[in-house]
This record gives structure tokens, C-alpha cells and sequence, in this order.
């Protein structure tokens, strides 16, 4: 269970600048993979349809994290052709920027050789790992000048680099690869949240792995997030062929799906801005716990104010925005969202209409389902109204009312029940 003092404090709010970029580490020449990689980056070969990078690229977007760098080295060319092409299909208010390094300068030095690129707090993650946690855990609850690291336990530490930490989840030591003797051994998971200041007074060839982390553990600077999700690294042929079977298997997760007002929200009636906005009891800390559960966090949202003329799309998405980095500051996120503008007894005549995305409809649910790998049979909607379940059953999603009073409390106990059956 999560520990809710440190998801969401009032008295902060306003002070914790959310981290929205993602900068992703390409530049290992892959020797351990042959003839793999003799041609292209290891990050870029093929798991699935899809060069491996790209699928970091979109779990960083979809966990709110709107600014991507990859930090090239070899074989740079290939990534810049990958780029444009994916800029072509850029999701909303998402970027997507590319440093090189002209020589190999290790994996701080590309840092360093990012920096012009890079803003004050950064997540940084290795380009052929995939750790499938929720990293928004690394970018909140610490002072700036802290780093972040992800750990997982592992059976054998004999490929990693480990690090020892005490209760508090501090780093005291990080132990070079086949040095760690004892269990239980943590592997240092590839995912990193860090601050320009760590880097500015740093020579422009070192290694994150062999110089900074140990420094910053020295200095008491570095924390360490704990998680037991998936995680393989894809720089050997045995794990590069399992992750062409183990990786698509995990993008396969259940939903949870969310009405808004009265259960995200307050539902005060046709609430279109950020000042008429009230979190319900728990409302962020359940969203946060999904997340942390392995859910994607879906919002579904009957909108006719906007048909109504109460207030327009554009006022819709800012909110939206808003929610979103209230979340973030959280250290949760909502993974996609939609909403229907469309009432049949609206005033603005081009959304008077019946739609089949307002629910009972179940239009909203089906589309965010064509779009992501959804588990449909152990996936839940949560809402305040008949209609929200009618859409849900619809769907062939189970549905439930929620009349609160918290939020939280109702997802935990909701998503314990789907795990027991």
C-alpha cells in the first residue's frame, strides 16, 4: 500500500516544478549483440514492430513526460531518420530533440555534451533497459540538489552494477558489477531523475554508472526508488530474443477508467475551468495508486457544457493540462483521456447533435481501446452515474458507482477485489 503523507502535501503546492523532460541514452555500440549491431544502434533494432527506442519514447509521453532528447553517439544518422519520422506523429504539446556526440564520451560525458539541450530537472533513462514502473515516483518527494535512482531486487548480480541502501531508501554504496556478496542485491535499474547542477562542474568524459553515482552516494545526495516491475535489459542475445515475446506481453495492461466530475472532481455543475475545479477526498493519491498498480489511468468525460456554450474545447484541454500537472506534482499521471462536446439540446450548432461517444455510449471507452493494448476483462470504469456503467457494460467493461467519500479508498478496494478473483 502507498503511503499516502508522501503522494500529495497542500502545504507544498505550487513549489514542486514538474519534470517534463526525458532524456534517453543511445550511445553504447552494442559489441555483445554481433552482427545486430554492427549496422545499427542497439536501442534501434526491432522488439516487436517497433525500434526498441520508440517504445521508451512513448511510455515517456504517456506518463506526461512531453519533452523526449536522445542523446546520439553511434550511428547517429539512423537516429536522426528515425526522429523525423516520429515527429510526424507527435501527440499534443510533445517534443522530440536529438544531441550527438561527435566521439564516445561515456555515459556522464554525454550528459555533459547535452546540456545546452537540457532544462533544470531532468528524468534520464538508459536506451536499452525497460523498467515498466511509474518514473514520475523518481521526480517527486526530494530537494533539487538529491539525484533518483530505480533499483530492483534481483536472484544474481553478476551483469549489474548493485547498490546497498539503508531503511530510509538512501544509497550508501555503489558496488561495481560482480563485486556485490551478499543478498538481497539491488541492481541499479537504468532510470535516473537529475538536475543540471550534478553535471555543470563535470568533465566532459566520465561515466554516470563508475563516477557520479558513487560521488553523489558519498555526499548523501542520492536516493533510490524501489520497484518491482519489469525489467530487462536487451544487451545480450538471450534477452533480446525474450524481449520480442516478454515486452508486447507487458504493454498488455488492465485499465482503469474515470468519469470526471463527481469523482475526479467535485461535480458543481458543468465545471469548464481551473477555478471552479475541486478535487474529490483522495482523488490524486488513487490515481497515482493505479499507476503504481500497473493500470493504465483513463478519463472519460460527458463535456455538453461545451455544446451548451458554458464554455469552449479550448477551456476543456487547459483543464485537462492543469489536472495533469497537479498529478504529476503528485507523482501520478493519466495516461489518455477523452471527452464528448456533443448534446442534442445544445445552443452551438455544429455540436447539437447525438453522438456516440456521450455516454451511455460507449464510443469514448471503445475509441481509448482501439488505441492501447487494453485487458479488457480485468479493466474497471468508476463513475458517479447509471450512464457511466451503461457505457462500461457496453464496452464489456465492468463498471461501478462511486458516491464517496474517498476516492483512494474505493480504487484500493476496487482494484484488490479484481486481483483476488
Amino acid at each position: 500500500m502507498i503511503d499516502r503523507s508522501v503522494l500529495f502535501d497542500p502545504a507544498n503546492k505550487g513549489k514542486i516544478n514538474v519534470v517534463e523532460q526525458c532524456a534517453i541514452l543511445l550511445g553504447g555500440l552494442g559489441t555483445r549483440l554481433g552482427e545486430l549491431t554492427r549496422e545499427t544502434p542497439k536501442p534501434l533494432l526491432p522488439v516487436g514492430d517497433r525500434p526498441f527506442v520508440e517504445l521508451l519514447i512513448r511510455e515517456a509521453w504517456r506518463m506526461g513526460f512531453r519533452k523526449v532528447l536522445l542523446l546520439a553517439g553511434y550511428r547517429s544518422e539512423r537516429v536522426l531518420g528515425m526522429v523525423d519520422d516520429l515527429r510526424r506523429v507527435l501527440p499534443r504539446n510533445c517534443s522530440l530533440e536529438i544531441s550527438v556526440e561527435n566521439e564516445p564520451l561515456g555515459t556522464g560525458g554525454a550528459v555533459v555534451n547535452a546540456l545546452p539541450y537540457l532544462e533544470e530537472r531532468f528524468l534520464l533513462i538508459n536506451g536499452d533497459t525497460w523498467f515498466d514502473f511509474n518514473w514520475n515516483a523518481l521526480c517527486t518527494d526530494h530537494g533539487e540538489d538529491t539525484a533518483s535512482v530505480a533499483i530492483r531486487e534481483i536472484d544474481l548480480a553478476d551483469r549489474y552494477e548493485t547498490i546497498e541502501v539503508d531503511g530510509d531508501g538512501r544509497a550508501l554504496r555503489v558496488i561495481p558489477r560482480g563485486g556485490a556478496q551478499q543478498a538481497p542485491f539491488y541492481v541499479n535499474g537504468g532510470v535516473y531523475c537529475f538536475s543540471r547542477s550534478h553535471f555543470e562542474a563535470r568533465q566532459e568524459r566520465f561515466s554516470l554508472e563508475a563516477d557520479l553515482l558513487p560521488a553523489l552516494t558519498v555526499a548523501g545526495k542520492l536516493r533510490t526508488v524501489r520497484s518491482e516491475g519489469y525489467f530487462i535489459d536487451i544487451g545480450i542475445p538471450e534477452t533480446y530474443a525474450r524481449s520480442q515475446v516478454e515486452i508486447p506481453a507487458r504493454q498488455r495492461r488492465p485499465a482503469l477508467f474515470l468519469d470526471r466530475d463527481g469523482v475526479i472532481n467535485h461535480d458543481d455543475g458543468y465545471v469548464g475551468t481551473r477555478d471552479r475545479f475541486r478535487w474529490t477526498p483522495g482523488a490524486r493519491d488513487a490515481i497515482r495508486y493505479a499507476n503504481e498498480a500497473g493500470y493504465f489511468v483513463f478519463v472519460v468525460t460527458n463535456q455538453s457544457g461545451v455544446a451548451r456554450g458554458y464554455y469552449t474545447t479550448e477551456d476543456v484541454v487547459a483543464l485537462f493540462d492543469w489536472m495533469q500537472t497537479e498529478l504529476r506534482q503528485a507523482g501520478g499521471h493519466i495516461d489518455d483521456w477523452r471527452y464528448c462536446p456533443y448534446h442534442p439540446d445544445g445552443v452551438v450548432e455544429e455540436l447539437s447533435i447525438v453522438h456516440p461517444w456521450r455516454k451511455p455510449q460507449p464510443g469514448m471507452l471503445l475509441d481509448l481501446m482501439a488505441q492501447w493494448d487494453v485487458d479488457v476483462a480485468h479493466s474497471l470504469m468508476i463513475g458517479d452515474q447509471g450512464s457511466d456503467v451503461a457505457a462500461a457494460e457496453a464496452a464489456g467493461v465492468q463498471g461501478v458507482l462511486f458516491n464517496g467519500p474517498d476516492l483512494y479508498a474505493f480504487v484500493i478496494e476496487h482494484l484488490s477485489k479484481r486481483r483476488e478473483a
